[in-house]
C-alpha cells in the first residue's frame, strides 16, 4: 500500500518508476520539515513517516558540514549518501522545500541511481509546478 501523497497530485507512480531501477528498493518524497509527501509501493505509512523524519535530520546534519567539506558554510547541500553493510540510503534535494530519499542494495549503481533521482526530481517538479533543484551553474 502506498503512503499518502501530496494533495495536488499522486506521485506514487513516479516513485514506483524510480524503484524499477535495478537494485533499488524504496523511494520516499518528503517536505523540508520531515513530513511524508509520497512513497513508492511497498512503503507503508509507518515506514514512510520514519524515513521522512530520518531523512529530514540527515539533510540538516549534512548542511552543517558545508564549511568542513568546502570551506564555505553557505555552500548549498545537494546530496547525502549513507552506506550500510549491504545497502545505501541516498538523500537528495528535490526542489523548493522537499527531498527525495531512495533505499538501494549494495549491487546498485549509485551513479545511475543518483542520475535517475535527478530525472525523477525534474518530473516531480513538473507535476507539482515547483522549481527543481538548481546546480551550481544555475541550470536545472
Amino acid at each position: 500500500m502506498s503512503a499518502p501523497s501530496a494533495p495536488s497530485a499522486d506521485l506514487s507512480w513516479i516513485l514506483d518508476e524510480l524503484v524499477s531501477v535495478p537494485h533499488t528498493r524504496h523511494a520516499v518524497l518528503l517536505s523540508a520539515d520531515g513530513l511524508l509527501t509520497a512513497a513508492s509501493s511497498g512503503v507503508d505509512r509507518e515506514l514512510g513517516e520514519t524515513v521522512a523524519a530520518i531523512a529530514s535530520g540527515m539533510q540538516s546534519l549534512s548542511r552543517a558540514g558545508a564549511a568542513f567539506a568546502s570551506g564555505d558554510p553557505n555552500s548549498p547541500w545537494e546530496q547525502t549518501l549513507t552506506q550500510f553493510g549491504n545497502s545505501f540510503l541516498v538523500l537528495m534535494a528535490a526542489g523548493d522545500g522537499s527531498y527525495l530519499a531512495v533505499g538501494a542494495d549494495r549491487d546498485a549503481d549509485i551513479a545511475d541511481v543518483s542520475y535517475r533521482m535527478l530525472k525523477t526530481i525534474d518530473r516531480v517538479g513538473q507535476t507539482l509546478g515547483i522549481a527543481p533543484r538548481q546546480d551550481r551553474t544555475g541550470n536545472a
